[in-house]
């Protein structure tokens, strides 16, 4: 099998590697994030040397080395999670944290996710190319397709990887059929032009008079989505939304930067809060009280406050894992909620005389970097803090650096891969979620555990203790930890740039007029390429550069890593479900599967009923293993020259015998049906000898 060299099969081959690779593409991200991808390639080609040394193997041994493989590398998983975690384990969790995967859970949210995606890569991997090898496309396609398949739910396979993969498992089929029936090269230009067909019809499609306007690899400018809502996941990158428009207003005792979100994981183009769950908790060091009282002017997904919240009323909620409280449902128009939050006192100074003894949660969570962020960002980072010795000396030096260096601008390009290096090395352009990104990064390499925030600045005041607050205010910044103090802030955004842009976006919205009254939502500054209204809160907003999952709280509830349960999907996701499974199941038929695995079930099944019927049903199932392993019998060709054709095993010839003596004398009691069925057995399991 491993020597067989044809043009169909090599083609066929592509398609399976093109297949898997789709699939395994969400591994090598995950890896690249959290951790050294010289740990990918070490599991993935170990697998692919395992699935080459096993062709001598048969396939029921080979299904069951691969559940092995990921039998272990679960039982990793669950060996290094979370001490919460495995004490809480149980039947109902593990399918309960299965059902939150499939209904949109990111897996770059599981704080554990670097063990579990080196877990995941053996057992598909093996099998797929185990299969392959021997060219047995359909079950290689059925493995790799259904690892795609699960990330695609899971909502991070982007449009563009699943598309192609869709096509590798469609050619990988029709290439190794035409492979095992000899194709010719005009079979084989036919099968090529149907792929190509079907690539293009997307395109075709979005061009023609009433199209969607967006193709399959659109994916690239993602909806907009906005910066300052409650997402779990939020996209970086491209053009800028600024809405004049009135957020909401807040009777405080004091102003500050109004916190909505906190993000622990950076992925090269986004952001994402890891875990789910959390609590309302008071900084570690000296703190002041603040008291706010929260008015919403239009629907809002999230509750700002000063940070640290410590107590909120008169609305439900529920806590991320970063601390900050949610609304269970959108705050709507006019509905108020009063917080009280304990603020750090001595703002940056608190982390001037601040150690470096950080506990190891701290460490493994907000030291992380993508392994592709390269060794020029590093140096960069080494050499601007070249002069400090404390981790407030480092965020000074960074902060300074980026506010003298980095041009403020709305109109920012995207960043394919790697916003922060984009951003450092390349462009110099940025707005807030480039500088907030960019010093989080450069902390992180300096060995400063930091995070990512999103929120608003101050606003407006607009009387005595009130504070109007507009989507111009929508803003990005950076919290660093002081150890047995909390978290402090930096802001690295030029400040004066800032209010330039955000007074010149009013402006030309209220047409000169900056008044506190609320503005007209369609009166907006807008730069984006995208069209799409936002659902949550209108303001600041980015299109993304990569498919931002809408992992919902309301979706995940605290599986992963809390007490609650899944609720049902939005009706997209189980129209999604209907239409993958009609698909599947269409696929299936038209390639034979379906009447495959009812043969394999009824093979496996043992007659029942008086002696004749069973015997007579064994030999019928004799006959149905001989033509799978040899061949069909012919028209007009005898059992027993059939079976001396095949050189047919001692059991298949035992089965023939009773078979006959059945037909024409009808002497066979329960012991013949019990032989019979003993017969059956070993001609089955592949261990009888002619």
């Amino acid at each position: 099998m491993l020597g067989r060299v044809t043009p169909a099969r090599l083609a066929a081959l592509a398609c399976v590697a093109v297949l898997s690779a789709s699939s395994l593409a969400v591994l090598y991200h995950v890896v690249d994030v959290v951790g050294d991808l010289t740990l990918f390639w070490a599991v993935f080609l170990g697998s692919l040397a395992l699935a080459a040394l096993a062709q001598a193997v048969r396939p029921r041994y080979a299904l069951a080395v691969g559940v092995v493989l990921l039998g272990a590398g679960l039982s990793a998983y669950v060996a290094t999670a979370p001490e919460s975690y495995a004490r809480s384990l149980s039947v109902a969790r593990v399918a309960d944290d299965a059902v939150t995967l499939l209904t949109g859970y990111s897996v770059l949210r599981m704080v554990n996710v670097l063990v579990w995606a080196l877990a995941m890569i053996p057992a598909p991997a093996f099998l797929t190319w185990y299969f392959a090898l021997r060219d047995r496309y359909a079950p290689a396609v059925g493995v790799a397709g259904l690892a795609l398949g699960f990330f695609v739910l899971t909502g991070d396979s982007t449009g563009t990887a699943t598309l192609v993969g869709a096509l590798a498992a469609a050619g990988a089929v029709g290439l190794g059929t035409l492979d095992s029936h000899g194709a010719t090269r005009r079979q084989l230009e036919t099968v090529g032009l149907v792929l190509a067909l079907v690539a293009v019809a997307p395109v075709a499609v979005s061009v023609a008079p009433g199209g969607s306007g967006a193709t399959f690899s659109g994916v690239d400018t993602a909806p907009t989505t906005s910066l300052t809502s409650a997402e779990e996941r939020i996209g970086l990158g491209g053009a800028l939304d600024l809405s004049p428009a009135v957020q909401f207003v807040v009777r405080a005792d004091r102003p500050g930067y109004w916190r909505v979100g906190t993000y622990d994981r950076y992925t090269g183009n986004g952001w994402v809060r890891t875990g789910d769950g959390g609590s309302l908790a008071r900084p570690e060091g000296a703190s002041e009280r603040v008291t706010q009282r929260v008015t919403a002017k239009r629907p809002l997904s999230a509750m700002p406050a000063v940070a640290e919240p410590v107590a909120v009323d008169d609305v439900d909620y529920r806590v991320t894992s970063g601390g900050t409280p949610v609304p269970e449902n959108a705050l709507t128009a006019n509905e108020s909620y009063r917080v009280v939050s304990e603020r750090l006192r001595g703002g940056q100074r608190a982390l001037y005389a601040a150690g470096t003894d950080y506990p190891d949660g701290i460490e493994r969570r907000y030291l992380q970097v993508p392994d592709t962020t390269g060794d020029e960002v590093d140096a960069l980072a080494a050499n601007v803090t070249a002069n400090a010795s404390t981790p407030y000396g480092t965020a000074r030096a960074i902060e300074r650096w980026l506010e003298r260096t980095k041009t403020y601008s709305l109109d920012a390009p995207a960043a394919n891969d790697h916003l922060v290096r984009t951003f450092l090395l390349d462009t110099g352009t940025g707005y807030c979620v480039h500088y907030a990104s960019a010093m989080v990064v450069m902390l992180r390499a300096e060995g400063v555990p930091a995070r990512f925030v999103t929120g608003y600045t101050p606003g407006e005041r607009t009387g005595l203790g009130t504070w109007t607050v507009r989507g111009v205010d929508s803003h990005a910044w950076v919290e660093v930890y002081a150890p047995d103090t909390g978290w402090v802030r930096f802001d690295p955004t030029p400040t004066g740039a800032r209010i330039d842009a955000e007074q010149a976006a009013l402006e030309d919205a209220t047409g000169g007029d900056g008044g506190a009254d609320d503005t007209n939502e369609a009166a907006t500054t807008s730069t984006s390429t995208s069209t799409t209204p936002t659902t949550t809160t209108p303001t600041e907003t980015t299109t993304t550069t990569s498919t931002t999952a809408n992992a919902t709280s309301s979706a995940t509830g605290t599986r992963m890593d809390g007490a609650s349960g899944p609720t049902l999907p939005d009706p997209r996701t189980l129209l999604l479900w209907v239409a993958v499974a009609l698909g599947v199941g269409a696929v299936a038929r038209r390639l034979g599967l379906l009447e495959r695995g009812y043969r394999a079930l009824w093979v496996r099944w043992l007659p029942e009923g008086d002696p004749e019927a069973v015997v007579a049903g064994a030999h019928e199932r004799m006959l149905y293993v001989l033509a799978r392993r040899h061949r069909p019998r012919e028209t007009g060709e005898t059992v027993r020259e059939y079976l001396d054709a095949v050189d047919a095993p001692t059991p298949a010839r035992r089965l023939a015998s009773l078979h006959e003596r059945a037909r024409y004398r009808g002497d066979v009691g329960s012991d013949d049906a019990a032989d019979a069925r003993r017969a059956l057995r070993e001609l089955r399991g592949g261990n009888a000898r002619p």
